[in-house]
């Protein structure tokens, strides 16, 4: 991303009554950028908090402490295992992660305590670590990391492989999103308007699953964040294609457990649970003027695609 497009993104996140956090994470090791600490400490300057989100490979002390001088607010270590499994699904050297995330955290600790800098690492679940979720979680609190935050794996929009049965058929369609309205919860993801995300041309997108960029939605130079939620919601009814495929959507991932319980791998209870976590958790999410389950209601009639 160009230093000017970022000043773009900062402007557009200053119009908003409050500020949210702005987080480098999505897709790519936000250490490879040449200019991250120059983001930083512009965004800083403007008010506006940072993240980021790391590997910790390339994070050693040195670039530990010219990131927190920058004015980092806080950092998420993307480890979701260790040693051998570590080093088979990242293909980098574990030991070099791990000491440079122990290391940020005592230079964090004892060098900035006056900062309060959070951290945090994120565990996605997978076959090879999934019953050893727990232990790593507790083996980085331990560490001095303030939170662990576990995710199930997302298939980013279908581009990830993740052998899920929804994506091999069309059955279970009008099934999920009938029980999803007796349930009283909404069709809607509420990803896209929790998660905003900007890709490096400034170009906002549906999240981070549309992985290959297929639909960009407009840009930061032309669109606020706010005119984009109706942007979002004429896409959303078009079903565009990280949407159609993706494991996070409410109708898919209902879809999903259906095919489960059908070859014996699943039972009600899971989705039962699956929909009550939509309800409580993500419906709530979505932006409070919208009505969840009659938004398509509020779309004009023969929405087009857009050609941005």
């Amino acid at each position: 991303m160009p230093f000017d497009t970022f000043k773009q993104v900062v402007a557009r996140v200053k119009e908003l009554e409050i500020f949210p956090r702005i987080s480098f994470t999505g897709q790519g090791e936000s250490l490879l950028h040449p200019q991250v600490e120059e983001f930083i400490r512009y965004a800083t300057a403007e008010g506006v908090e940072v993240m980021m989100t790391t590997n910790a490979n390339l994070l050693t002390p040195q670039r530990s402490r010219s990131l927190l001088d920058a004015g980092l607010k806080g950092i998420c270590f993307s480890i979701s295992d260790t040693e051998e499994d570590y080093e088979l699904v990242y293909n980098l050297d574990f030991e070099t992660t791990r000491n440079n995330a122990l290391a940020f955290l005592e230079i964090a600790r004892e060098e900035y305590a006056e900062r309060n800098v959070e951290s945090a690492v994120s565990i996605v679940i997978h076959d090879l670590n999934q019953d050893k979720v727990d232990e790593y979680s507790a083996y980085w609190h331990a560490a001095g990391v303030g939170e662990t935050f576990k995710f199930e794996q997302n298939n980013r929009g279908g581009d990830c492989d993740n052998s899920h049965y929804f994506i091999e058929s069309d059955r279970f369609q009008d099934e999920a999103r009938e029980l999803l309205a007796k349930r009283k919860v909404t069709t809607l993801c509420s990803a896209p308007f929790y998660f905003v995300f900007i890709g490096w041309s400034g170009q906002y997108y549906i999240c981070c699953g549309d992985y290959h960029k297929t639909d960009p939605l407009g840009s930061v130079f032309e669109y606020s964040i706010d005119a984009m939620e109706q942007v979002k919601l004429e896409t959303l009814a078009r079903r565009p294609q990280a949407c159609a495929q993706c494991n996070i959507d409410p109708v898919n991932g209902v879809r999903e457990k259906m095919f489960e319980m059908e070859q014996g791998e699943a039972e009600q209870a899971e989705l039962d649970l699956f929909i009550k976590q939509q309800r409580m958790f993500y419906q709530p999410r979505l932006p409070t003027d919208l009505d969840p389950l009659n938004w398509e209601a509020s779309l004009p009639s023969g929405i087009i695609a857009r050609e941005i």
